[in-house]
């Protein structure tokens, strides 16, 4: 339905075409104007995390495909399928129309273009003379789409382009991919049998489910057998399902006899805690052994080949006749699992009271006046900028997680996307002030004017790059810069006043200080959202109290 385009002299031949089909009416896909491949990358992302459609991104050659490879390191690692296309330097030095005109012509081409991308895509390739675009493309969209899913990459010579079009062979519009494979029935069996006989079973989701069906069926599977659920990323279970026991998961791996993991690479950090020599940890994923990574050393006992949203029903239904006599085992699990949730409902509880009044605001604070106001179905788009565990999502499709790669920067670019994909919901976009910059601000708050998108972002502005300073006093916690108040290389003072950079680009922005006043604050920000307009607060925060 879409293409976000950052164009260059690459794209003459498809802004004449695009000049054509809106001449004749032609039926294409909507081209959108992006002026950074980074928002471009991230739209794709968050355009296909809620309406779970394919989205292509354009870009200029090979400075373009560099600038796109940190959204492409995401998509990669978060399996979210998408077209990069980029133009390709002009083959020919003179002879045709496409042939080189400029300098740089010369100076942007490679040996290996599609060379900076492989370790990210499925698949790459460059079209060629004399071949039906259609079905070059068709193939592109087969392979990103079929599970695992992920990106693919094309380049476009601009003699090619320009060339005359060659008719594609037959066939009829259908649905991109393979269709997701389910488990076998003896895989399945398998694992049944594993969670019947476990006193301590533990699910753990590695990322949210796309589809209402499979967030009710993961609830349903809890709730029926009691299994407890800890999630890597959040999005895949109601927050307020009492089987829901938050994450991501650390000690509570420690106490497991059983652990089913629904499609996470990384499902504990093993210098933190990992499951008994004794578990059985049962893997369920497209790809059990996560190829595309090159070392994982978490133990699996099980590997099972299959989508996890086709799995969770069938463990329901096997599981049914298997504890159909441990109903007692059931129960007395049930109520273990009810006291951890609410002594943890306890702890967030006594942290809220702790922060509710604490200047520089509390993260803790910050999220809890945002539950308070929000719509019930509004999507959140968290990039280090929000304490999860206070905020309620209680239906699917509310919570946009990634970034498995470490590429800052995607937040407002996916939090666009998504507004594209549900026009009628609120879109938040979380994200500390180090992520905020890293984002494009400028551009991504340009395409929300431009296309009518508006989103909130809240900027959780600490002054620093609070993951940088934890991960140096965890390495040295007796050392010297654990006793620093200030740290090189991690302070961003003087911080800029990022509510400006959304007036400028004709939102709403406001700095707030006093936590009193967050709750104003944040009406004010969603009425500018409901009135058409971007908005931005700039929330100065206390350092280091995010979970």
């Amino acid at each position: 339905d879409y293409v976000f385009a950052n164009p260059g002299t690459d794209f003459a031949p498809i802004i004449e075409a695009l000049v054509q089909a809106n001449d004749t009416g032609a039926d294409i896909p909507q081209f959108i104007t992006v002026p950074h491949e980074n928002v471009a990358m991230s739209m794709a992302q968050g355009y296909y995390k809620v309406s779970g459609k394919m989205a292509g991104v354009m870009v200029h050659v090979t400075v373009g495909t560099a600038n796109a490879l940190c959204g492409l390191m995401n998509a990669s690692r978060d399996n979210v399928p998408l077209l990069l296309a980029a133009g390709r330097t002009p083959l020919t030095e003179a002879g045709d129309a496409g042939s080189r005109n400029v300098g740089i012509h010369w100076g942007q081409e490679a040996f290996d273009q599609g060379g900076m991308t492989r370790e990210y895509v499925k698949w790459d390739y460059e079209l060629r003379t004399g071949q039906p675009v259609e079905d070059v493309i068709r193939r592109a969209l087969d392979i990103a789409m079929t599970g695992p899913r992920g990106p693919v990459y094309m380049t476009l010579p601009r003699e090619v382009l320009g060339g005359v079009a060659v008719e594609p062979g037959p066939g009829v519009a259908r649905a991109a991919g393979a269709l997701p494979a389910a488990p076998s029935e003896a895989a399945i069996e398998q694992v049944a049998d594993a969670l019947a006989g476990a006193e301590n079973p533990l699910i753990i989701s590695g990322g949210t489910f796309h589809s209402a069906a499979a967030f009710a069926a993961l609830a349903e599977l809890a709730d029926r057998y009691a299994f407890p659920v800890t999630e890597m990323s959040g999005g895949s279970m109601a927050t307020s399902h009492r089987m829901n026991l938050g994450g991501p998961p650390r000690e509570i791996v420690k106490d497991a006899d059983v652990i089913v993991i629904l499609d996470g690479a990384v499902p504990w950090i093993p210098r933190f805690g990992e499951p008994p020599a004794d578990a059985t940890i049962i893997q369920i994923a497209s790809d059990p052994n996560f190829q595309d990574l090159p070392f994982r050393g978490h133990r699996t006992d099980i590997a099972v080949v299959g989508e996890p949203s086709l799995a969770i029903p069938l463990l329901r239904d096997a599981l049914a006749g298997k504890l159909k006599n441990k109903q007692a085992v059931v129960d007395a699990r049930r109520k273990r699992i009810e006291a951890k949730r609410a002594a943890m409902d306890d702890a967030r509880a006594k942290l809220l009271s702790e922060a509710r009044d604490m200047s520089p605001i509390h993260p803790a604070w910050t999220a809890h006046c945002l539950n308070e106001i929000k719509d019930d179905d509004a999507i959140i788009v968290n990039e280090l900028g929000l304490q999860m565990d206070l905020v309620e999502m209680n239906q699917p499709g509310c919570y946009l997680a990634g970034g498995g790669a470490g590429g800052l920067g995607r937040g407002l670019g996916e939090a666009l996307g998504a507004k594209l994909a549900a026009p009628d919901r609120q879109v938040i976009a979380a994200v500390g002030d180090g992520s905020y910059m890293f984002c494009v601000p400028t551009a991504a708050h340009y395409v929300g004017r431009a296309e009518g998108l508006p989103t909130l972002t809240l900027v959780s502005n600490n002054a620093e790059w609070f993951a940088v300073r934890r991960a140096t006093t965890s390495m040295y916690p007796t050392g010297r810069a654990s006793k620093a108040n200030t740290l090189p290389l991690v302070e961003l003072s003087p911080s800029p006043a990022f509510e400006k950079t959304i007036e400028a680009c004709g939102g709403y922005g406001e700095a707030v200080e006093d936590p009193a006043k967050l709750p104003a604050a944040l009406e004010r920000a969603f009425q500018a959202i409901a009135d058409g307009n971007s908005a931005l607060l700039n929330i100065k925060t206390r350092a280091g109290g995010r979970g």
